[in-house]
C-alpha cells in the first residue's frame, strides 16, 4: 500500500489517471484535497472535501497511520518544501502521537524511522 501527496498538474486528467488505478487494484483508497483548483463541474461537492492535504490526512489519521506503521505501507509527498511538505510533515506527527499516544520526540522518531525505510519519501521544492 501506498499514499501520494502531490499537487495536480491538471487535476480532471490526474483523477481520472488515479481513479484507474483504483479501478485496477494499484491504490486500495483515493482521498482528493483541492486547495486552489477546483475541476470543472465538481464546484458543489467541494464545500465537503478537505481543502488542504493536512485536513485529509486528519480526516483518515487511524487509516493512515495504521497503514503506514503496521501494515509497512509508503508515503510519497510531492510540493514545496515551505508550506505544504512542512505542514504535511507536521500532521504526521501529530497523527502518529494522537494514534499511538506518543510524544512529539517519539512521533518524529517513528517518522525519521519510515524516512530511513524509504517508506517516507518527499519530492520537495523551495
Amino acid at each position: 500500500m501506498s499514499l501520494s501527496v502531490c499537487p495536480p498538474v491538471h487535476p480532471v486528467n490526474l483523477g481520472e489517471e488515479l481513479q484507474g488505478f483504483v479501478a485496477n487494484g494499484t491504490l486500495t483508497h483515493l482521498k482528493v484535497s483541492f486547495s486552489r483548483d477546483t475541476p470543472e463541474g465538481t464546484e458543489t461537492q467541494t464545500e465537503t472535501r478537505p481543502r488542504y492535504v493536512q485536513h485529509n490526512l486528519l480526516s483518515h489519521a487511524k487509516d493512515i497511520v495504521n497503514l503506514l506503521l503496521k501494515e509497512n505501507g509508503y508515503l510519497y509527498v510531492c510540493g514545496d518544501a515551505k508550506n505544504m511538505a512542512k505542514d504535511v510533515n507536521d500532521t504526521l506527527i501529530e497523527m502518529v502521537s494522537a494514534e499511538l499516544q506518543l510524544d512529539k520526540l517519539d512521533a518524529m522518531k517513528r517518522l525519521a524511522g519510515l524516512r530511513e525505510e524509504k517508506r517516507y519519501l518527499q519530492d520537495i521544492w523551495s
